[in-house]
């Protein structure tokens, strides 16, 4: 329960007057806003002391928890609010407030009274209205969410998409999976996928530069028709690269619809930045889906005092507000603790269980060895390691093409033709 404040030390705390205190009554207690307020009401009337303060209140709970609800007997205004939200925040209680036609006008308690007597005083109580406790819901009066949330993209990879029902508003994704095995890839071609259903994205790309993105994202929207091959003369190593003429088609398609954090700023990696330019890319541009790649390069600003997991946790839970709040889809790129060969799971992912908790789905990407590329059937794939939706968990194969640096399911195809190559 905590401190609290004897009852023999109440009246340092809360004016009344003591001879027409009496909790058993079913009037409940009423609270005033001064002494004139009290006097005017008299029985089980109270008031904060001019010289206490809320805190001091809300040690006053073996008092108040001897009436059966509380009355806020101030007229409607600003008074009446700040009395009720300090009630309510601190005791939890019945709080009521009278019907605002039951006030006839009266600016306090003292001028009802002067004008209708202690029979309009009493009438406070009649009609008067409980007020909901913050924090606790009437199940009956909660609205169930859709389905489906309206603002839903998908990742263009068939079974990945029926296996968790495509990425919907309010919710995050956890990628994780060893270094270079495709993470920041495969959610790079998640973004034309996005633009092309009609959707906006915002990336913070921590350890990419923006040029370096775009070179990707060109490749990956471009298809293997619009991409030419050229080899370094220096290294011999065989490039690919997309013609001038589709650049300046794709630019054209993806203005003002896709986003990206520069991280050439002082501030760029900062939390509190990243989720202001987030928020920034909701509301002017309606962005719709976030990508924070990765975790470990943003500057977490609680991580001196909890440590780097338990403050990627916490960066975690704002995400997962951010994304509730906006009824946005935001993907989160953490790097698995462990190392070990073989299979992981959520509880492997960096930022220890707690960041895998807060996420809807937790997904690992990886790359098959070559020499078991036969034997397996394919070069890559995605384990769906959560999906809270709809419990769902497996193995989506997938084979990955160098020249479009896309990923696709393993026997099909990497060709994929965007709306670019019609729009004029």
């Amino acid at each position: 329960m905590g401190r609290v404040i004897p009852m023999a030390n109440i009246s340092d705390v809360l004016y009344f007057q003591e001879r027409f205190l009496d909790p058993a009554l079913n009037t409940g207690l009423w609270w005033c806003l001064d002494y004139d307020g009290v006097e005017a009401v008299q029985v089980n009337a109270v008031c904060k002391a001019m010289s206490s303060t809320w805190e001091d209140v809300g040690l006053c709970r073996e008092f108040v928890g001897q009436f059966p609800f509380i009355l806020v007997a101030v007229p409607p205004g600003n008074a009446q609010r700040e009395i009720a939200d300090e009630l309510l925040a601190r005791f939890g209680a019945f709080v009521c407030l009278p019907a605002d036609d039951a006030w006839h006008g009266c600016a306090t308690v003292q001028e009802l009274r002067d004008k209708g007597g202690i029979r309009a005083v009493e009438r406070l109580l009649l009609g008067c209205r409980e007020l909901p406790v913050n924090g606790l819901l009437n199940i009956s009066d909660v609205q169930p969410d859709e389905a489906v949330s309206k603002n839903r993209t998908f990742s263009g990879l068939p079974a990945l998409d029926r296996a968790v029902g495509g990425f919907s508003g309010g919710e995050l994704s956890v990628w994780t999976g060893k270094r270079g095995e495709g993470k920041s890839t495969l959610l790079s071609q998640f973004i034309p996928e996005a633009i092309a259903r009609g959707k906006r994205v915002c990336v913070y790309s921590g350890e990419m530069p923006a040029a370096s993105f775009k070179s990707i994202l060109y490749q990956q929207i471009a298809g293997s028709g619009n991409i030419y091959r050229q080899t370094d003369t220096v290294t011999g190593k065989e490039l690919h690269a997309v013609s001038v003429t589709a650049r300046e088609r794709i630019d054209k398609w993806l203005d003002r619809r896709v986003f990206i954090t520069d991280i050439r700023t002082s501030n760029a990696h900062d939390e509190d930045n990243i989720l202001s330019l987030f928020e920034y890319a909701q509301r002017r541009w309606h962005c719709s889906s976030f990508v924070v790649d990765n975790v470990m390069t943003a500057a977490l600003k609680d991580e001196g005092r909890l440590g780097q997991w338990r403050a990627q946790s916490v960066f975690a839970s704002r995400l997962v507000a951010f994304a509730k709040r906006f009824d946005v889809h935001v993907h989160l790129v953490a790097h698995p603790r462990k190392t070990r060969d073989g299979n992981f799971d959520s509880d492997d992912v960096a930022g220890t269980a707690d960041l895998t908790n807060r996420a809807d789905n937790v997904f690992r990407v990886g790359r098959v060895p070559d020499e078991k590329v036969a034997e397996v059937g394919c070069s890559a794939g995605v384990r769906v390691l959560k999906n809270r939706r709809y419990g769902d968990r497996g193995t989506i194969q997938l084979d990955f093409d160098p020249v479009t640096r896309r990923f696709y399911q393993a026997g099909g195809s990497p060709y994929r033709k965007f709306d670019w190559e019609v729009e004029r």
